[in-house]
């Protein structure tokens, strides 16, 4: 007869393997469990994100697919499209092939968390209608919600690649109807506060893009994302744009016709404790308009084209054959300041004693000495400068 001893030896390896049975298929059932919220996962979201985009009071939003991807705490919209429910507004408000969201890992060493975006082939489409149904010229507060619930993490680091900024006027006769096209924007420090160098500015916006008329167009941004009040100086340069290729833009803003021309602008601005100054600077080359036969055009077109003609042709340099100016501006709480008088004897100066140099001042900055715009507070307390040992003079 066997001993108690024996037969508990004999069903011990019978009760391990069942435990390791039951232990293996708990891990497999949680697998399966977890492959089956990683495949449903993408439907879920792209539902979510549809009902938010599509309670967007005016408008309806969609996104056709949505791509997760866990292992870099990112994912990435495809096909996504925001359009006006009521109106005859065609274009899509705004329209994207491709928005990748993605954890910022480079700032989690300091301490922060915040997210990258990059856009590619975005499109935003303003319109000026005749009612308010067929007109999408401003975004609100409606849009910033909808970006707070699309991206939740707020965003150091913007990157658009093949962007279109459009604009039309549909009231005008001609229609208005330009675009910035191959737009390229980089932004970087959006929620950074001041380096340790004490950087009153110390996010950077880049964006380059073209311009109806072959024109190239530079837009350079230093700012402080987080001040109370707008903290900002901004440059922008607009070069070799041909005026024929913009005759419907001059038809409707200007009532004149051109048959040559080349136009470029430079402009700065700074802003700082809700005050702000600038100036532009146009330049005009070799300028001839349009003689349009008399049944084409109105006596009254006629005589305008012949006013500004003989402006144009009394002020502008000889020797360049171009006609520029500097116009100034200033301003504050939404009211803006021309100094027209000054802009007209700066183009006569400009026509009859010296040409204008095309080219950036340099002295635009909220926070230099010659500016009348006040400095900004910094943010942080600028750390003290280091001070060097001093350097014994050299004996004669």
């Amino acid at each position: 007869m066997a001993s108690p001893q024996s037969s508990s030896s004999i069903k011990r390896p019978a009760l391990r393997i069942a435990g390791s049975r039951k232990t293996w298929f708990i891990l497999l059932a949680l697998v399966v469990i977890l492959i089956g919220i990683r495949v449903a996962a993408p439907y879920y979201v792209r539902h979510a994100i549809n009902q938010r985009l599509d309670h967007i009071p005016g408008y309806a939003g969609h996104v056709d697919d949505i791509n997760l991807q866990v292992w870099r705490g990112a994912y990435r919209l495809h096909n996504l499209e925001i359009v006006k429910r009521e109106g005859q507004v065609k274009e899509p408000y705004f329209a994207a092939e491709q928005i990748d969201f993605s954890v910022a890992w480079r700032e989690i060493f300091h301490r922060r968390l915040v997210s990258d975006i990059t856009i590619k082939n975005g499109r935003l489409n303003f319109v000026q209608g005749a009612t308010d149904e067929s007109t999408q010229l401003t975004a609100d507060s409606r849009w910033q919600d909808v970006i707070n619930d699309l991206f939740p993490i707020d965003i150091t680091y913007l990157e658009i690649e093949g962007g279109v900024l459009r604009y039309a006027d549909t009231t005008l006769k001609p229609v208005v109807d330009i675009a910035v096209t191959e737009l390229k924007l980089k932004a970087t420090g959006l929620r950074n506060r001041p380096s340790d160098a004490g950087d009153p500015l110390p996010a950077k916006i880049n964006l380059t893009g073209q311009t109806p008329g072959h024109g190239q167009l530079h837009l350079f941004t230093k700012i402080e994302p987080l001040a109370e009040q707008t903290h900002l100086q901004l440059n922008v340069e607009l070069k070799d744009v041909s005026l024929p290729v913009m005759n419907d833009f001059l038809r409707a803003y200007a009532n004149v016709d051109v048959s040559r021309g080349r136009f470029e602008l430079f402009g700065q601005l700074a802003m700082a404790k809700g005050r702000y100054e600038g100036y532009i600077k146009p330049f005009v080359d070799q300028l001839d308009f349009k003689d349009l036969p008399n049944q084409e055009t109105s006596l009254g077109k006629r005589l305008w084209e012949t006013v500004v003609s003989a402006m144009v042709k009394l002020v502008k340099n000889k020797e360049k054959n171009q006609f520029a100016t500097r116009i100034p501006f200033s301003g504050e709480s939404g009211k803006m300041n021309v100094q027209t008088w000054t802009s007209i004897v700066n183009a006569l100066h400009h026509g009859f004693v010296q040409a204008l140099h095309e080219g950036f001042e340099g002295t635009t900055h909220p926070d230099d000495a010659k500016s009348k715009v006040p400095a900004a507070a910094p943010t942080t307390p600028n750390p003290s400068p280091k001070r060097e040992p001093e350097v014994p003079a050299a004996s004669p």
